[in-house]
């Protein structure tokens, strides 16, 4: 943990990504990494309207209060992160064939990433927070976009893109936080940690 400031209360990180634990990490922060295991097909299929904000908090939520069941005493932090396209969730690809149709689908229009951020402790949310972006790619060849999934192969992120690396170049025009569109806004998360006496400067 960094000297700089006083860390007083145990985080976790509930979630996998490593581009999230690098970026809390940036903060000089000591935490746990567990990733919730909660069934989000499940819930993303019975999500009944098109608030894909509450969406996003109803997943970060479970996320959050699955790690804090069992781990009461830690602020327990969670995050979701959808990318829309018009009224469209796109999912993580999980396979080359998907992520080129989906960065086919996504060349030469504007999408969102939204993010839903939550913290809970002993059971309960005690913090909640959610940013957006939006991203408009070039009009990309098919030979560009088989280079790049090629090269990166980010078939585990939603919309196909490695935003963090050479997806950047993917891309004419966002309007948001690097961190939005990589999954962790750090600035009001710093700004809760402060607020729930889990940090002191």
């Amino acid at each position: 943990m960094s000297d700089f400031i006083q860390q007083k209360k145990p985080l976790i990180l509930a979630s996998g990504s490593r581009i999230r634990s690098k970026l809390l990490q940036s903060l000089g922060l000591d935490f746990l990494v567990i990733p919730a295991h909660c069934d989000e097909s499940w819930i993303k299929k019975n999500h009944q309207s098109l608030d894909f904000i509450k969406l996003g908090f109803k997943l970060a939520q479970q996320k959050a209060l699955e790690i804090s069941q069992t781990h009461p005493n830690h602020l327990v932090i969670a995050a979701d992160q959808l990318c829309i396209l018009d009224e469209l969730i796109i999912d993580k690809p999980l396979k080359h064939t998907t992520a080129m149709e989906q960065l086919r689908l996504l060349r030469g229009k504007t999408h969102q990433q939204i993010v839903c951020m939550c913290i809970a402790t002993e059971n309960e949310i005690v913090w909640q927070h959610y940013e957006s972006a939006e991203l408009t790619l070039h009009r990309l060849s098919d030979e560009i976009i088989e280079r790049y999934l090629q090269k990166e192969r980010p078939y585990h992120s939603c919309g196909a893109y490695h935003y963090e690396h050479l997806g950047k170049w993917l891309f004419k025009e966002i309007k948001g936080s690097a961190e939005t569109i990589m999954g962790l806004p750090l600035f009001p998360l710093m700004d809760a940690l402060i607020k729930l006496d889990a940090v002191i400067l």
